[in-house]
Order: structure tokens, then C-alpha cells, then sequence
């Protein structure tokens, strides 16, 4: 036998009212743009046996220089004519490290005067001497007109990209590392 499935007035409504709700809330008021840290992308500005200095494509009016020494890589940035070295030797961590290959760049939706930060994978080796065995971290750095900094770096995780831009979101007031 089967059952008849009706749907009052009231039901219909309540479905579209939960269907834009969900709708508006899925809206994001962030939305991300990148930009290559590729060495083939780069200028190299200054190298030698100990590392290099590779000046990389800027986002809106900030420039990016990333550091290599000792096996160990990094970003600088400029903005507002001053320098912010993110250090990831001493904020994630000591052992030999790798950049990956471009920065993801959270900002307003139609607004990218209003940047909330960057998000970097680096990939760290988990003791000095080991070569084979590497943690990929996501690190979350914070930019405000007064400061830039690193704030977090995510664990590989399920959704750790989501992770990362949630942190961006609420880093307002979160410290530096």
C-alpha cells in the first residue's frame, strides 16, 4: 500500500525559508586569490653555496621575498614599505624545511584592499639528519595595518585548508607565535 505525501503551505515555506538561510550562511564573506612562490617564477636576486634570495609575485601592495639558508626556507614580506620576516625557524619549526609552491591570500569578497592574511604550506622534516620523513604544515600568518605575523600552523588534518581560513577569520585579536 502506498502512502500519499503531501505538503501543507506552511511546509513549502518552511523549506524555502531553511533553504535560504542555509543559502545566506554558505555565502562567504572571504574568498582567496594566489600567487606563485615557484622558483621558475621568481628572480633570483642573491645566491651562493649557503642559500638564495628569490623576490617572487607580489599580492596588491605587498611584495614577497622568499629566504633559503641552510636548507631551511622562508618568507619575508614587504608592506607599507617595511619588512616582516615570518621565521618559520623559530615559529614552526628548527628542522630543514620546503615551501610549497604558492600562497593562498584570504581577503573580503569584492574588497581586496581589506586582506585578513596568508596561508603557506611548508613541509618540515621531523628531525635535522632525516631526509624521508616530513610533516606539511599550513601556516596561517595574520595582516593588519600595523603588523604582520604568524599565528598558527595546522596539523594535517581532515579539512585542514578550512582550518587554516577559519584561524584567518577570527585573527584579529589571536597573538603573534
Amino acid at each position: 500500500m502506498k502512502k500519499k505525501v503531501t505538503f501543507s503551505l506552511l511546509g513549502i515555506m518552511l523549506i524555502l525559508f531553511t533553504t535560504l538561510v542555509n543559502a545566506k550562511e554558505s555565502n562567504q564573506k572571504f574568498t582567496s586569490s594566489y600567487t606563485s612562490i615557484a622558483e621558475k617564477d621568481c628572480l633570483t636576486l642573491d645566491s651562493d653555496d649557503l642559500g638564495s634570495i628569490q623576490e617572487c609575485e607580489s599580492f596588491y601592495n605587498i611584495k614577497v621575498r622568499v629566504i633559503e639558508g641552510d636548507i631551511r626556507q622562508g618568507i619575508t614580506l614587504t608592506y607599507k614599505d617595511k619588512e616582516y620576516s615570518l621565521n618559520f625557524q623559530s615559529t614552526v619549526s628548527p628542522f630543514f624545511s620546503t615551501l610549497a609552491s604558492k600562497i593562498e591570500w584570504r581577503h573580503e569578497v569584492d574588497n581586496i584592499d581589506n586582506i585578513k592574511g596568508m596561508i603557506v604550506r611548508l613541509d618540515v622534516n621531523d628531525k635535522s639528519d632525516s631526509f624521508d620523513k616530513k610533516t606539511s604544515f599550513l601556516i596561517v600568518t595574520k595582516i593588519t595595518e600595523d603588523n604582520i605575523c604568524v599565528i598558527g600552523r595546522i596539523l594535517p588534518q581532515n579539512r585542514q585548508n578550512e582550518v587554516a581560513r577559519k584561524m584567518l577569520e577570527k585573527s584579529k585579536n589571536m597573538p603573534c607565535l
